[in-house]
């Protein structure tokens, strides 16, 4: 077997550093990729610590796909471990969408990295994803361009869809706290006034200063309910319902899938599961 066929024509080993990107690769791959994700299902994203099998995958890499935007605290270990010729794509920076700033706490103003929380700019991250594969292993160009094509086309009627949904909570109740202000994209795609404990995962969580500030900011807008996401603790968000009379909804899910048997175990099923928690918490009508 010649090198050439052989680079053309065995599966590329592919590495993602958390599931959700991870899952938009494996839909754009197809037979021709083996993908790996470094951060487990049910895992924090922001600061995972590398495991001995993660290097393995990594030593073993075609291609590595991360979010980018600080979002991995630990690339610093990832690009140590990579051979140079290794390409590490930074699909959150080369997707061709709008970014938003962080909204509160230590990195307030830096680029939001959560991007994928808008289906719109989780289809841009599919074409980086695409070219990226496309240039590594032409002979199957046209075969990750078609199916990144599907992928965005069923992207942009997920994004229909919860629009919809979430049409039909009323004005005054589309205000979503959660600890980590993680939604500021879903936020803007879908008419919410978002706010969370702390800004990022990154950062020192729950200070008596951040959750004095959300106490003010419930008792001031008085929402139906705070939510709290499925890679942290609830502790937070459930010491300031106790103060404030207000109840807790969750999980929501950002940085991380759920397992297969959970709601979320897609991003698709991500999305869906989210917007109708929020759908039929904050009062919206439901099916």
């Amino acid at each position: 077997m010649s090198t050439a066929w052989a680079d053309n024509h065995t599966p590329l080993e592919i590495v993602a550093t958390f599931s959700v990107p991870a899952d938009l690769v494996e839909r754009v791959a197809g037979e021709h990729g083996n993908v790996t994700s470094l951060t487990p299902r049910g895992a924090e994203a922001h600061d995972w610590e590398l495991t001995p099998s993660n290097f393995m995958a990594l030593e073993d890499a075609d291609i590595v796909f991360y979010n980018g935007f600080n979002l991995e605290q630990w690339m610093s270990q990832v690009r140590a471990t990579l051979s140079e010729d290794v390409p590490l794509v930074e699909l959150a920076a080369q997707a061709d969408y709008p970014t938003l700033p962080i909204i509160t706490g230590d990195y307030e103003g830096e680029t939001d990295p959560h991007m994928w929380m808008d289906p719109r700019a989780a289809a841009a991250y599919v074409n980086v994803i695409a070219e990226s594969l496309a240039e590594k292993q032409p002979a199957h160009a046209d075969a990750f361009h078609q199916r990144a094509e599907d992928t965005v086309n069923a992207l942009y009627a997920l994004h229909q869809e919860l629009t919809e949904l979430l049409g039909t909570i009323s004005d005054n109740q589309r205000l979503l706290i959660t600890s980590e202000a993680a939604f500021s994209y879903f936020a803007d795609a879908y008419g919410f006034t978002h706010n969370g404990i702390w800004g990022t995962n990154s950062e020192t969580e729950g200070t008596p200063s951040q959750v004095m500030r959300v106490i003010d900011l419930v008792n001031t807008r008085q929402p139906k309910a705070l939510f709290w996401e499925s890679t942290i603790s609830d502790r937070h968000v459930t010491a300031i319902a106790r103060d404030t009379q207000v109840e807790i909804a969750g999980p929501l899910y950002v940085d991380s899938l759920s397992s297969d048997e959970g709601p979320a175990a897609d991003y698709f099923a991500l999305m869906r599961h989210n917007a109708k928690l929020l759908r039929d918490t904050l009062g919206g009508i439901q099916e």
